[in-house]
């Protein structure tokens, strides 16, 4: 669904006096007005409708062509605009939806294209139109939030810059400016988001955008990548692509600024590691006098990864849990403990990366919608998600996923341990061992919570349904894993066996085979060390689950394209019964359905579209379109010929690579 905003110029005073005849009049023949075909409908605060094209607004005045000719709306009077026709009503009439994504504010302007949005942390600034679902007008007070000490920098091994605002919201994009004090993200639909500052806890920058940067970590641990220089006042200025930052030199625990100021304090290690000397292949050496020892061990070795990082494909937040060993088990001295959970003992477990949160609902709506699934296969559909489907030639033909309004961020119940595996396939993850699970949930020192041995702190005691961020603050181990005591129960890689801490080794343990699987959680017994046995095939709503990646193939799996469907869209074989429902003079493929921010979608792809080629190749059914695609791999771009309406289109679409 497109639509234009064009220039339109001031409007005397004559003019002004006119507009509110012309206001009047139209409430009369509302009724006529909304019989008839426009791209939005205009929701008045009385709650009155008006169907129409908005042309700009400006001055406090919206234009709007509609069957009366060009009609102006006072601002006063304008509640939102829907230009989804799928959109009956809209909840909350001071935000924006920008495909599926909800941002509170209210419009500033809308002119030449573009959408300018009032934000809590800024603006935005919309030129994507097409995925404006709708916006609204209502002014109210936005809440304000700001950071504490300076912001954060990170590194990325993909190829998308992320910020990461205080209030836990995230905006990825695939460029960053700084504009008259605001950091400016563009994201690849050309919309760009203006941040302040303050509102921003990380960034992370693409390693190719960071080249040159050197390193500063502050005592909070904060880190910040960029052009350091130092100002002479006992301060160091770091400048780089996301901003500036000017941090006392007494609040640096480490750099690798070169003129470093001789009140730079820091520990045998830092000293050490202010030696190192770039090797290659992302490693660097140095030679040392006196044995480096941890714990008690010498150390040659030390490997650095990031403590948080974003899977720039999939969106889920991963921290990292340090290879080492740690006390696994049960006390014997706790009550009612079970045997399944004895004997106590130290177990290793290599370097991993883990979910911080549990999987959401949206994450798992992007898997059900893109994932290529071998055909045949069972999938659980999960709690809050539903299936959409078609009416063709009178059938109805499920061709997608949804989801219930404000679910999208509850950890994704209702789905089975096969279909958890299923989605790991999709991205490269796995399943946590119950090792790693309990390791990421109580740390090395055998806590029977993730904060330590004191009182039970806020969780989720499963009562309700509650966003994964909600405990952040309370639910959360060492390693910065949320929820892992609370509900729901989280699936683990293991097959169950009341045994296992007898039988199994104490280096990498899993269980890989038997008929019932593992659960983890602690709310249920009061101990984070519960084992709960249930079958792969039960689909229950108290059952959730996370995803693991071990430390050394973090950047291979970052960079491996999800096995996602190629195209997106829902075809046919034009036959003789299509031609003559839809009117068709193209032989081809029929384009029935096509999915949101699917590479079809993306091409520009829509639906009553007849492919009639590809790649120059002749398309006549669906066999000759699979072997053409046959050819190809995910990323490859494919170019198709369509029949649109009589027009002869071409479109190019990159297979494989959808928005989330």
């Amino acid at each position: 669904m497109s639509y234009t905003f064009q220039y339109w110029n001031d409007l005397s005073s004559t003019t002004n006096s006119l507009r509110l005849r012309i206001i009047s009049l139209f409430f009369v023949l509302l009724t006529l007005i909304n019989t008839l075909s426009f791209s939005a409908v205009i929701v008045y605060r009385t709650g009155q409708t008006l169907k129409g094209n908005p042309i700009a607004f400006e001055d406090e005045f919206l234009a709007v062509d509609s069957s009366l000719g060009r009609v102006y709306i006072s601002r006063n009077d304008i509640s939102h605009i829907i230009f989804d026709e799928n959109i009956t009503s809209v909840e909350n009439p001071s935000e924006l939806n920008l495909g599926g994504r909800k941002i509170d504010g209210y419009v500033l302007e809308m002119r030449s294209g573009t959408i300018r949005f009032r934000t809590w942390f800024g603006q935005v600034i919309v030129r994507d139109l097409k995925n404006v679902l709708y916006v609204g007008f209502m002014e109210k007070s936005l809440h304000q939030l700001s950071r504490q000490g300076p912001i954060n920098i990170e590194i990325s091994v993909g190829n998308r810059f992320v910020v990461n605002l205080v209030s836990g919201e995230m905006y990825s994009g695939t460029s960053l400016r700084i504009v008259e004090g605001y950091l400016v993200l563009t994201d690849q639909n050309k919309n760009e988001f203006y941040f302040q500052s303050s509102t921003i806890e990380d960034v992370y920058i693409p390693s190719e955008h960071a080249r040159g940067y050197d390193l500063v970590i502050t005592k909070t641990g904060k880190k910040l990548y960029g052009n350091v220089s130092s100002l002479g006042n006992q301060t160091y200025q770091i400048t780089g692509i996301w901003g500036t930052e000017i941090i006392p030199i007494a609040q640096v625990a480490f750099t690798t600024y070169k003129n470093k100021v001789a009140e730079l304090r820091t520990d045998s290690v830092l000293n050490l590691l202010q030696q190192l000397e770039y090797d290659k292949d992302g490693i660097a050496t140095t030679g040392t006098t006196t044995p480096l020892t941890v714990e008690g061990k010498t150390v040659q070795t030390i490997k650095i990864y990031d403590k948080e990082i974003i899977d720039p494909r999939t969106g889920i937040i991963f921290v990292f849990v340090p290879g080492g060993t740690f006390k696994m088990g049960a006390d014997k001295v706790w009550e009612n403990v079970e045997e399944d959970e004895l004997p106590s003992r130290e177990v290793y477990v290599s370097g991993f990366y883990i979910s911080k949160y549990p999987i959401t609902v949206k994450q798992y709506l992007d898997f059900l919608r893109a994932a290529q699934l071998p055909a045949g296969t069972s999938v659980s559909n999960g709690r809050f998600i539903l299936s959409v489907s078609l009416d063709f030639l009178g059938q109805k033909i499920n061709v997608s996923y949804t989801a219930q309004k404000g679910s999208l961020n509850f950890p994704i119940t209702g789905v089975n341990w096969r279909s958890a595996n299923l989605f790991c396939n999709w991205a490269g993850y796995q399943l946590p061992t119950e090792a790693q699970w309990e390791k990421a949930a109580r740390g090395k020192d055998g806590r029977r919570y993730p904060w330590g041995n004191t009182e039970v702190r806020g969780h989720n005691d499963g009562r309700q349904d509650y966003n994964v961020n909600e405990f952040e603050n309370t639910d959360v181990s060492p390693y910065g894993v949320v929820n892992a005591y609370g509900f729901p129960i989280e699936f683990c890689r293991d097959y169950y066996d009341k045994e296992a801490y007898r039988k199994l080794p104490s280096d990498n343990p899993v269980n890989t085979s038997g008929t019932l699987i593992v659960g983890r959680v602690g709310a249920l017994s009061g101990r984070i060390t519960d084992r709960i046995p249930i079958s792969p095939n039960d689909e229950r709503q108290d059952f959730t689950f996370r995803v693991v990646i071990p430390a050394d193939k973090l950047n291979e799996v970052f960079q491996t394209p999800l096995k996602n469907k190629p195209i997106g869209a829902t075809l046919f074989t034009v036959n003789d019964v299509i031609k003559r429902e839809y009117k068709l003079k193209s032989d081809g493929l029929f384009v029935a359905y096509v999915e949101k921010g699917s590479p079809a979608d993306k091409a520009g792809l829509k639906a009553g579209d007849v492919i009639t080629a590809a790649d120059g190749k002749m398309v006549k059914n669906l066999d000759d379109f699979s072997q053409i695609l046959s050819s190809k791999r995910i990323l490859d771009t494919i170019k198709i010929t369509i029949d649109r309406a009589g027009n002869r289109v071409t479109l190019t679409l990159k297979l494989g690579e959808w928005s989330f």
